[in-house]
C-alpha cells in the first residue's frame, strides 16, 4: 500500500480528460464525472491506485485537470514507483514550493499557479533525450528545461498511484 511521509493532502480534486480541453457545455473546465478524483480531507489513506502497469518509457505526457485551494502545497497528485526506487516519476508539491517533478530522484521545478480553487489543465511532457521537459498550463506553454534524469529511461512494472505519494 501507500502511506504518507510528512507530505498530506488537502483539499485536491484532479481528473483526466482524454481531449485535453473543456468538454463542450461544460461550466468552470470541469473534467467529466467519470474521470474525476475528490481528495476532500488532507490524509496519507485517500488515494487511487491505477491496475495497469506500465511499459519502459523514453518519453512521456502527463496531463491532468487539477483544482486546488490547498495552501500550504496540494500534496502529490501523480506517483509512479517501482521497486527499489519510490521516486521513479513524481509530481509532488509541498509547503509553499512550486510543483516539482522528479524522476529517477532527480528534480525540476515547474511553473504552474494553481492553488487559486479554480480548474486548472496542466501538462508536463519528458524525454529521455538530453532530459528535455516542458510544462503546459491551461494551453499554454510555462516552462521548460533539460538535463532531467538524462538518458534514464522510465522503468516499467511499476505502481501508479493518484494522490498520495508512495513510500517503501
Amino acid at each position: 500500500g501507500g502511506g504518507g511521509n510528512g507530505h498530506p493532502q488537502s483539499g485536491q480534486r484532479g481528473g483526466l480528460d482524454r481531449a485535453h480541453r473543456a468538454p463542450a457545455g461544460q461550466k468552470d473546465n470541469r473534467p467529466p464525472d467519470r474521470f474525476q478524483l475528490t481528495f476532500p480531507l488532507r490524509t496519507n489513506y485517500m488515494y487511487a491506485k491505477v491496475k495497469k502497469s506500465l511499459p519502459e518509457m523514453y518519453a512521456f505526457s502527463v496531463c491532468m485537470w487539477i483544482k486546488s485551494n490547498a495552501s500550504p502545497g496540494m500534496g502529490t497528485p501523480f506517483s509512479y514507483a517501482v521497486p527499489g526506487q519510490a521516486n521513479e516519476l513524481v509530481l509532488i508539491e509541498w509547503g509553499n514550493n512550486p510543483m516539482e517533478i522528479l524522476i529517477n530522484d532527480k528534480v525540476a521545478k515547474l511553473p504552474f499557479v494553481i492553488n487559486d480553487g479554480k480548474w486548472h489543465h496542466i501538462c508536463v511532457t519528458w524525454t529521455t533525450r538530453d532530459g528535455v521537459w516542458e510544462a503546459y498550463q491551461d494551453g499554454t506553454q510555462t516552462g521548460s528545461g533539460e538535463n532531467l534524469a538524462p538518458y534514464h529511461p522510465i522503468k516499467p512494472q511499476g505502481v501508479l498511484v493518484l494522490g498520495q505519494e508512495q513510500v517503501r
